[in-house]
């Protein structure tokens, strides 16, 4: 049809950044594009916005594009423009200034409970299974089952430790956030969790 595409090959068997769940990935969001975010956000993110600064001939490079996206998350450009569009969508100038001033939890719904997955033992972790960790933020009722589940936004999963981190017996992995009795279908899941968090055990001295 003549359309010029571009297609982005990311591994997506651990998830990327550190958040799992609609409230926590909106500020971590928030925080990338003020330039705090994860590693692997900001390159995905500078790496998409870079093909279409390329293809709309505003940069002549894919490595020059990625670096007038990451410029904007460090001067600010980029959360101003993003508030902007809010603005302009009617949302409330109070609350525009809080997410400026990264005052969330005036914003975003809390959940009543933040119960932590540790690690059993000590090592490198050498995968984070990321289809396990959105099935339990399903069932903690951050996303829907059937067509007319209602969505919690404050419940999700917020990763501590990741791929490639080392650590050790009894660290903490990943916090639980949700807001009430667990059921014992979900309670299994969340142990489960912390065989989906997989570590290579190292010996002493290594």
């Amino acid at each position: 049809m003549g359309v010029k595409t571009t297609a982005v090959l990311t591994e997506m068997n651990t998830p990327i950044g550190y958040t799992i769940g609609n409230s926590l990935e909106i500020i971590e969001s928030l925080e990338c594009i003020k330039g705090n975010g994860p590693a692997d956000l900001e390159k995905i993110t500078a790496v998409q916005g870079a093909i279409l600064l390329c293809e709309a001939g505003i940069a002549s490079t894919q490595e020059q594009g990625e670096q007038m996206i990451l410029k904007t998350f460090k001067d600010g450009t980029a959360l101003e423009k993003f508030l902007q569009i809010l603005g302009n969508q009617g949302v409330e100038k109070r609350t525009l200034e809080l997410l400026k001033k990264g005052e969330y939890e005036q914003v975003f719904a809390k959940p009543k409970y933040v119960e932590n997955i540790t690690a059993q033992q000590s090592g490198y972790i050498e995968e984070v299974n990321a289809m396990a960790l959105g099935t339990a933020t399903v069932l903690l009722g951050g996303g829907r089952q059937l067509p007319g589940d209602k969505i919690d936004p404050a419940v999700g999963i917020k990763l501590v430790r990741t791929k490639g981190d080392r650590v050790q017996n009894g660290d903490i992995l990943a916090e639980i956030h949700h807001n009430g009795k667990l059921s014992k279908m979900l309670q299994t899941r969340i142990e489960e969790l912390s065989s989906s968090v997989k570590t290579r055990h190292l010996s002493e001295g290594c």
